[in-house]
C-alpha cells in the first residue's frame, strides 16, 4: 500500500468478484485485477513530486470502515476516488463518509462514470468537490499543483473560481449550487512520456485473473494503447479515450515488459488494450522485439475480427501469445449490424479458423439480449459458438451505458433498468421487446452456458490440453464458475 502519505491517497472502492458477476459461491476462483488506471495516476503524481498512496479495497478486502481507518492513519490532504459505473454507488457512499469524518479533506472523483455523466455525479453528490473527466493524468497533477499553491486548503482552493475554471477537464460546484464543467482536456498524444504505473503501491501478490485468463503465475497486466477506431453502439470507452488510437512505442512497451519481468517475476503478461491488434506494424515490431530478447514469457491479448491474418497470428504465437479474446458478439448478422459491429459471420469464422491454426486459444465473447434479439436469434449465437469451438466462451448481457448510441436508442428496442449498480454485464438490465421478461433472458443464458461447457466432447478436448498441476487447478475453478452460472437463479 505504500508508505506514509501526506499529499493524496488514491482509492479504488470495493466490489467483490461475486458482486461483479452476480453469483454467490465463487470463492477463490480469481478475478481480482490491478486498477492500472489509478496506478498510472499515482506514478504521474510521484513524477511531479507529490507523495501518493493507493488503496485497492477490492484486493485488500477492505470495507468502508477499513478505508476510513486507513485515511485517519495516513491523514492525506486529499483523496482521489476512481469509479466505473457499477461501483459508483460505493464511491458515492465512501465519499459521504469521508466528508463526514474529514470535513476539511479535498475529495476528487474520476474514472469512467464521472466522465460519461459528470453533471449527474456533481448534481447528486454534494460531498464530492471536483470531478475529473477523460484522461486523468495531467488533470489530477494540475489539480494538485493548484491545491498545493493554496497550501492544501480546501476552502481556499474551492473558493478560487477563476483558478478552477482554468483547469481543463474538470467539473465542480459553485457556492450557489450550480454545476460547472470546464473545457475538455486534449488526450495525451505521446504515451511514451508517461511513467510506468505505480505497481509498487499495489498488493501485486493478491492479483489473480479468472481461470480462463491465464496459464502461468505470476501474471502481470499491462496497457499500451488508448483509443479505438471502431463504432460499436454499446461501447462507452471512447468517451474517455476517443476514436484516435495512440500507442506507447514498441521500444517503450518492451522496457515496461522487461521491468515487470525483472521486478515482479512475471511469467505471463495480460495485455488489456481494447484492441491489441489494431495496428499491424506496431504488433509486428513488438513481437519481433520480444522474440529477439528471448524473455520467455507467454501472453494473451484482446483482438478484433478484421485485424488479424494467418501470418500475423503465427508471429504472435512465436512471440509467446497463447490466447486471444475476440468480441464476436452474435451469430446473427442482423444483430451485428444493429450494434454497428462492422463484421460478418463469415469473417468471424475465418478469424477463429486462422487463430486455431496458429496454435492460439480463443476466448470468445458473445452478447445476449442484443437490440432486436429474440430467443431464436440467441440460439443462432449458441450454434455459432459450438461451431467455432473456442476454448472459452462468455455470454454476457447487453448493457447500454450512458453516452453510447445504444443508450440513446434503447427505447426503440426494449426496456431498460436504470439502476447503475447492476451495470457490470452479468445481470440483464436491458430487456429487448423480443423477450417476455428478464427471467426468460436468464433462463436462456443458463441454457447456453450449460450447452457449451458441459458437453462431453468439450470436457474431453480440454482435458487433453492438461500439461501441469496449474492447468488442473484452473480447470476445476473454471468448472465451478460455469456451474454457478448454470445453477444460479439470479
Amino acid at each position: 500500500m505504500g508508505g506514509l502519505v501526506t499529499d493524496i491517497l488514491l482509492i479504488y472502492p470495493s466490489l467483490t468478484v461475486e458482486e461483479r458477476y452476480g453469483k454467490r459461491g465463487l470463492g477463490d476462483v480469481g478475478g481480482n485485477l490491478p486498477p492500472l488506471g489509478i496506478a498510472q495516476l499515482a506514478s504521474c503524481l510521484e513524477s511531479k513530486g507529490f507523495s501518493a498512496g493507493l488503496i485497492d479495497a477490492v484486493a485488500l478486502n477492505m470495507d468502508e470502515k477499513d478505508v476510513l481507518n486507513e485515511i485517519g492513519r495516513i491523514k492525506p490532504s486529499a483523496v482521489g476516488i476512481s469509479a466505473v459505473t457499477p461501483v459508483f454507488h460505493r464511491a458515492a457512499a465512501l465519499s459521504a463518509l469521508i466528508r463526514q469524518s474529514f470535513p476539511s479533506m479535498l475529495i476528487v472523483l474520476g474514472g469512467h462514470h464521472a466522465t460519461i455523466v459528470p453533471e449527474q455525479v456533481l448534481g447528486e453528490q454534494p460531498c464530492i468537490d471536483v470531478i475529473g473527466c477523460g484522461e486523468g493524468e495531467e488533470t489530477l497533477c494540475e489539480i494538485m499543483e493548484k491545491y498545493r499553491s493554496k497550501n492544501f486548503s480546501r476552502e481556499d482552493f474551492l473558493g478560487d473560481y477563476a483558478m478552477l475554471e482554468g483547469i481543463k477537464g474538470i467539473g465542480f460546484r459553485r457556492r450557489d449550487g450550480l454545476v460547472h464543467l470546464t473545457k475538455p482536456r486534449e488526450p495525451i498524444e505521446d504515451l511514451d512520456t508517461l511513467p510506468f504505473p505505480a505497481r509498487h503501491l499495489l498488493p501485486m501478490e493478491k492479483y489473480m485473473p479468472l481461470p480462463n485468463q491465464y496459464k502461468r503465475r505470476p501474471v502481470v497486466n499491462m496497457v499500451f494503447i488508448r483509443g479505438c477506431p471502431f463504432q460499436c453502439s454499446f461501447c462507452s470507452n471512447t468517451a474517455i479515450y476517443g476514436r484516435r488510437v495512440r500507442y506507447r512505442s514498441p521500444a517503450r512497451a518492451m522496457e515496461e515488459i522487461e521491468h515487470v519481468v525483472d521486478r515482479y517475476g512475471a511469467r505471463e503478461l495480460s495485455f488489456w488494450d481494447d484492441t491489441f491488434t489494431i495496428n499491424r506494424k506496431w504488433v509486428e515490431e513488438l513481437c519481433r522485439r520480444m522474440i529477439e530478447r528471448g524473455i520467455g514469457v507467454i501472453w494473451s491479448c484482446y483482438g478484433s475480427v478484421g485485424t488479424v491474418d494467418p501470418e500475423l497470428l503465427r508471429l504472435m504465437k512465436q512471440a509467446g501469445c497463447w490466447n486471444i479474446f475476440y468480441g464476436f458478439e452474435s451469430g446473427n448478422q442482423r444483430l451485428l449490424d444493429n450494434i454497428s459491429k462492422g463484421i460478418t459471420i463469415d469473417e468471424i469464422r475465418k478469424t477463429a479458423k486462422w487463430t486455431h491454426e496458429a496454435g492460439i486459444e480463443i476466448r470468445a465473447s458473445f452478447m445476449l439480449a442484443l437490440p432486436g434479439e429474440t430467443p431464436e436469434m440467441a440460439r443462432e449465437t449458441l450454434d455459432l459458438a459450438l461451431e467455432l469451438e473456442p476454448e472459452y466462451v462468455q455470454f454476457s448481457f447487453t448493457t447500454p451505458f450512458p453516452r453510447t448510441r445504444l443508450y440513446d436508442e434503447v427505447q426503440r428496442y426494449g426496456r431498460l433498468n436504470h439502476s447503475f449498480s447492476e451495470y457490470y454485464g452479468w445481470v440483464p438490465v436491458f430487456v429487448p421487446f423480443g423477450y417476455k421478461d428478464r427471467e426468460e433472458i436468464i433462463r436462456i443464458h443458463r441454457w447456453m452456458t450449460r450447452r457449451f461447457y458441459f458437453r462431453p466432447a468439450y470436457i474431453l478436448r480440454m482435458l487433453r490440453k492438461v500439461r501441469t498441476w496449474e492447468d488442473i487447478s484452473r480447470y476445476i475453478k473454471g468448472l465451478r464458475v460455469a456451474a454457478r452460472f448454470v445453477l444460479s437463479t439470479h
